[in-house]
């Protein structure tokens, strides 16, 4: 099989989905090619592209952006001689950039090779919708009748079905998954030496968040509430991974509450897992998902969740946790609470009869989950061993 992987961000949980899913491909024989964009992207993007390449694969530098732009149409060009050059039995592409360009393939007569179109999202689902959402849903309803879509929680499907009317018969549900032998609860030694390596104080409670800052993680609803929360117990710490637009909010909002001593932010882990064997509990503000991977990985790590009750989130929600908290969106208040709670319970340590860890191994345990993108793959018609016929190319 000859499987070509497009997508726009090379950092944050859609590019860890994508790295995961490519390094299951290979592994069981698959060739992969990857069409990327080093705009948003990091030293994790660079190992994966360079890996791509050792296994014999072709790679593309889209270098584009998440949001529309003139520079697109040459992307689009230069995606088509890509294909042409790779021969792709299937190509697979996240998020909405890659997806359209993908998509639009066929109108520059590319035929015949299966489309494979995962939104992790779509930005439709947020909760307050935008003046361009309706041009935004047109696209993804005309675009979803040219490809399978998957999505990778019910809320997201159920939005891609009735909202978008994607057809059923072009639609998937495959649940996000998480490497459960990676991300594991870390040893009360394991913890001190994380923290010592982070800044964190030993004996602090330390609230954890793996987010953009951006409008969609809402991460000021987070930094509203742990003020609040900070207020009233001195011993709760924040610990903030990640960058974005919002970074000056962000700091203009720690130094008017004066919690410079109280956060601690990183742009970046390049090692996540030591991320939640340092902290005691992990809080999302998002205002829409399609199913985050850094919730999934702190559910691996059997961590204590505080979340948005966010489309996205209704999976877990659904789920009988013993040690998840939920606020709605937007609501510091609720969330400062939900944080107080978490506090009272994770001091009392209630936490140690945590279930989330099982839940995480019986339901999305990642080699299950991908292993059913390559069942799709197949069930579109891409041979696991004997070549596909070659694909059609009409003249431009």
């Amino acid at each position: 099989m000859n499987v070509l992987l497009v997508s726009e961000p090379g950092v944050d949980g859609v590019f860890r989905y994508v790295e995961s899913l490519a390094h299951h491909l290979l592994r069981q024989g698959v060739t992969v090619h990857l069409a990327y964009s080093d705009v948003r992207g990091g030293e994790a993007l660079r190992r994966l592209v360079s890996h791509v390449e050792q296994e014999g694969g072709r790679t593309l530098n889209l270098r584009t952006g998440n949001s529309p732009r003139p520079g697109d149409l040459r992307c689009l060009f230069a995606l088509r001689a890509f294909v042409r050059e790779a021969r792709p039995d299937l190509i697979h592409a996240h998020s909405a950039k890659a997806g359209a360009l993908v998509r639009a393939l066929p109108l520059l007569g590319v035929f015949g090779i299966p489309l494979v179109y995962q939104p992790h999202a779509y930005i439709g689902m947020r909760p307050t919708r935008g003046r361009f959402d309706e041009v935004y849903d047109a696209v993804e309803r005309v675009l979803g009748r040219w490809s399978t879509t998957v999505t990778c929680s019910y809320d997201e499907q159920r939005y891609a079905l009735h909202h978008l009317r994607i057809p059923p018969t072009r639609a998937a549900v495959i649940s996000n998954g998480v490497d459960t032998s990676r991300f594991t609860p870390g040893t009360p030694e394991r913890r001190l030496e994380l923290r010592a390596a982070f800044g964190l104080p030993a004996d602090a409670l330390v609230l954890g968040a793996m987010c953009r800052s951006s409008t969609q993680k809402d991460p000021l609803t987070l930094y509203r509430a742990f003020a609040r929360a900070a207020g009233r117990d001195p011993r709760i710490i924040l610990f903030h991974v990640g960058q974005g637009e919002l970074d000056p909010e962000i700091d203009a909002f720690i130094a008017e509450h004066g919690l410079e001593g109280r956060v601690v932010r990183r742009p970046y882990l390049a090692t996540p897992p030591d991320f939640y064997q340092a902290i005691d509990g992990f809080a999302l503000t998002s205002r829409y998902e399609g199913f985050s991977i850094a919730l999934l990985e702190a559910l691996s790590a059997d961590l204590p969740l505080i979340i948005s009750e966010a489309m996205g989130n209704g999976d877990l929600l659904h789920r009988p946790l013993s040690h998840l908290w939920h606020a709605p969106i937007g609501d510091s208040a609720a969330f400062a609470d939900a944080i107080a709670e978490w506090a009272r319970d994770r001091a009392s340590l209630a936490a140690s009869n945590c279930n989330h860890r099982e839940i995480a191994c019986a339901c999305y345990d990642q080699s299950r989950t991908l292993r059913r993108v390559l069942a799709l793959y197949e069930r579109l018609g891409a041979p696991m061993s004997a070549p596909a016929p070659a694909p059609t190319y009409a003249r431009a």
